[in-house]
């Protein structure tokens, strides 16, 4: 079984940080079963210390750099952990990329961008380094915290991301059920301002971001023991009828919502907690 822990990010790394956490497992496995990662608006930069994962592509498995961000995911990723695991990331907040990394959201949406062409090949080694130097997770995960913030860009006044954030604010505020144009009239914008901001900060639009908001809302409602009643969850959640539901969840998340969580897999399955996403949408 695999092990997972998080931990909250430095004061300094916390408007940018929603948490960093680690993997892993003592024993070395010859074979593991895939995991399925919903999109939930958060890029990730994941370091793989041990075995690298490997992704579906297609028909094929890719396997994953070594060090990379993991841009915004407009689709579930099935993943497969190697032999031996111990991998660590750093889950960012929707559009905070950006204020820690000269990076194009748009060429890292679904995509693995390597971490030495965002920081630099020293930067990407001097990360790597620590953290296999650091003894334990915990030492580790405390490394990785202080390495990020040494890369704190100097403030900028970037007009796209400080919209963005607070354009996420207010579809988090509604769980993804307000209009758009609302959402660009609350700002002063138009609609295509607003999605240009989207596109700079995110990488995708605030329409998709606004779905993939109402889906983990829905998600966030799920306990253990996954509620039943889909038409009420999808009255709820501001979806159309049972069948809209069922078709986001299975764009979305990959599965139907009565498999649970669980299905998503050893790893995927703490990201979509609900304590995890319930304290997404406060903006904890």
């Amino acid at each position: 079984m695999l092990s997972y822990l998080e931990r909250p990010p430095s004061p300094a790394l916390k408007p940018y940080l929603e948490c960093l956490w680690a993997v892993w497992d003592p024993r070395a496995r010859l074979r593991r079963e895939p995991d399925r990662i919903v999109p939930d608006g958060c890029p990730e930069l994941i370091v793989h210390l041990a075995d690298r994962f490997t992704r579906r592509v297609g028909r094929r498995w890719s396997r994953q750099p070594r060090v990379f961000l993991a841009g915004t995911l407009t689709r579930p990723w099935t993943i497969r952990a190697g032999r031996r695991v111990c991998s660590l990331g750093f889950r960012f907040r929707p559009g905070a990329v950006t204020a820690l990394f000269d990076v194009t959201m748009t060429a890292a949406t679904d995509n693995e961008v390597e971490l030495a062409g965002l920081a630099g090949r020293t930067a990407a080694r001097t990360l790597l380094r620590r953290l296999q130097a650091a003894p334990s997770l915990d030492e580790k995960l405390a490394s990785a915290d202080c390495w990020l913030a040494e890369q704190r860009r100097q403030p900028t006044r970037s007009v796209a991301r400080r919209l963005a954030r607070r354009a996420v604010g207010l579809i988090l505020d509604t769980r993804g059920q307000g209009r758009i144009d609302d959402v660009a009239h609350t700002l002063g914008l138009s609609r295509r301002q607003l999605e240009r901001a989207f596109l700079q900060a995110l990488g995708i639009g605030p329409k998709l971001y606004a779905r993939i908001a109402r889906l983990n809302a829905v998600l966030a409602t799920l306990d253990d023991g996954e509620r039943g009643g889909a038409v009420d969850l999808a009255l709820e959640a501001g979806y159309f009828d049972q069948p809209h539901l069922l078709r986001d969840f299975r764009a979305l998340a990959g599965r139907p919502p009565g498999r649970g969580r669980d299905a998503d897999g050893e790893l995927a399955r703490h990201f979509t907690h609900p304590e995890r996403l319930r304290a997404l949408f406060r903006g904890e």
